[in-house]
């Protein structure tokens, strides 16, 4: 399972893209908002900078909610960006399936989001949809198994020979993650502050100071300004 950042903000991206830890960015029209205020094509330019020589995929939402104007922001962002990678966000309803299929036959990747059911996904998949993706937390909100969600949509998917990919957005723990793995999900897109929680444990900390005690300086030659053992244990 990938791990995408959910974040338009550069700072962020590039702490992410310099650990490689994160296969894709995705942003929303809020993040664009907070971030680029009305110069949101310049800010994403800037995004695509950070992450293009990674190739990564960048999604990027449709910022009107009328289907008839869905395909020209579309067309003007791709024009605008020039980056390969793009995919095109558009919400999950019965006129935007029209969207989705005319925007898969003009040659975009789209994802269909804000998902809340199995059967949304599916139908947007079956419009042509490169990815599909399910509201974690706000299907919790509501009482809905999101995890039984997302299992249901990950093995019609894979029964079915799609190749629609099922992408879990509004995570809010990080054991939220480990159960999107669980279920089958293709990807997870979480916030900056969830990713050092990912790969942070408190007994990894216990194993590496366990380990720090036995430390002693390498026998390189030339090197006898090494560290000693007391000195590391206090960083």
């Amino acid at each position: 399972m990938k791990v995408f950042l959910d974040s338009a903000r550069l700072s962020e991206i590039e702490a992410a893209i310099e650990r490689r830890c994160v296969a894709g960015v995705t942003t929303n029209p809020t993040f664009l908002l907070e971030e680029a205020g009305a110069r949101p094509l310049a800010h994403l330019r800037r995004v695509v900078g950070l992450i293009r020589p990674q190739r990564l995929p960048l999604n990027v939402q449709v910022m009107t909610i009328a289907p008839a104007e869905m395909i020209g922001q579309a067309e003007a962002i791709r024009e605008a960006l020039d980056y390969a990678g793009l995919v095109v966000k558009v919400p999950c309803g019965w006129n935007e399936l029209a969207v989705i299929a005319d925007l898969e036959s003009r040659g975009f990747a789209v994802n269909g989001t804000a998902c809340m059911s199995a059967t949304q996904a599916l139908m947007a998949a079956a419009a042509g949809a490169r990815y599909v993706t399910l509201f974690y937390g706000k299907m919790s909100d509501t009482g809905i198994d999101a995890g039984a969600v997302i299992e249901d949509v990950a093995q019609a998917l894979a029964d079915a020979g799609d190749r629609c990919d099922v992408v879990v957005a509004s995570i809010r723990r990080t054991y939220d993650v480990h159960e999107c793995l669980r279920r089958g999900a293709d990807a997870v897109t979480v916030a900056y502050r969830l990713l050092p929680g990912l790969c942070e444990h408190p007994k990894t900390v216990e194993a590496v100071r366990g380990f720090a005690e036995s430390f002693v300086p390498l026998d390189v030659v030339g090197h006898s300004s090494a560290p000693r053992p007391a000195d590391l244990l206090q960083v």
